[in-house]
């Protein structure tokens, strides 16, 4: 057909519900190639339901039921994908921070991708490496960047001598975990480090200025696995037993 020939064409009609329902007249079987549609579709009322002793409409009711039903299904469906979308993405950065440990060439790179590079791969605002510098010792951030606790400060935190990791959704100023970073963070996650037998006890803090950050437990998951890197790393720099 030429330009011209279709600029003479007659434009289609306008869509009607009179067309819709002669076409569905001519197709009677369109639902049943087409089931999904039935699940959004509106039935009619049964002749009479609603009026004083007439017909109660138990289709329509259970078919409304069932559209509802689907509707709470497809979200939750579509709420476990984006979750685990989330957490492969979680995962990936992860990994990528754990090759920055493990390619570090000397302990003092090790603890610097500890403290810089790791909050950057993982997109949170603060991360803290800590070890108890035990009594009489002082306090705080070293040079390189590993923050000095006091005795007994890691079971503290964690609430206990067998608590491996905390989660805590209100963090009020933690200098001593984040440095100048504090002020960011409003929840964290505590991981309890034991990086050998006879090595202080030491603690790995992740910082998020977001208060929901580390609230689902299968999202904290890869942090305990970087945890887990980070003890295995310095022991062996350290060349300390396990």
């Amino acid at each position: 057909m030429s330009k011209a020939e279709a600029s003479r064409a007659p434009a289609p009609a306008a869509l009607s519900a009179d067309r819709v329902a002669d076409w569905l007249c001519r197709h009677p079987d369109f639902l049943t190639d087409r089931p999904e549609l039935a699940a959004i579709l509106t039935p009619p009322p049964v002749a009479g339901a609603g009026e004083k002793d007439g017909p109660i409409d138990f289709g329509r009711y259970l078919v409304q039921r069932l559209q509802r039903d689907l509707a709470v299904a497809r979200r939750g469906e579509a709420a476990a994908v984006d979750g685990a979308r989330r957490l492969v993405r979680q995962q990936a950065r992860v990994h990528e921070a754990c090759f920055a440990l493990i390619d570090a060439r000397n302990f003092e790179q090790f603890v610097e991708a500890i403290t810089h590079d790791v909050a950057r791969t993982l997109r949170i605002d603060a991360v803290g490496l800590c070890i108890e510098a035990g009594d009489g010792q002082p306090n705080g951030r070293t040079r390189s960047g590993v923050n000095l606790l006091p005795s007994g400060a890691v079971n503290a935190l964690l609430g206990g001598p067998d608590i491996a990791e905390r989660c805590r959704d209100t963090v009020r100023a933690e200098r001593l975990l984040y440095g100048g970073a504090a002020s960011l963070v409003q929840s964290d996650l505590l991981v309890r480090l034991s990086i050998g037998r006879g090595a202080p006890a030491g603690l790995l803090a992740l910082g998020s200025r977001d208060p929901d950050a580390f609230v689902e437990r299968s999202g904290r998951q890869p942090y305990l696995f970087l945890a887990r890197v980070i003890e295995s790393t310095a022991r062996a720099w350290l060349d300390l037993p396990g």
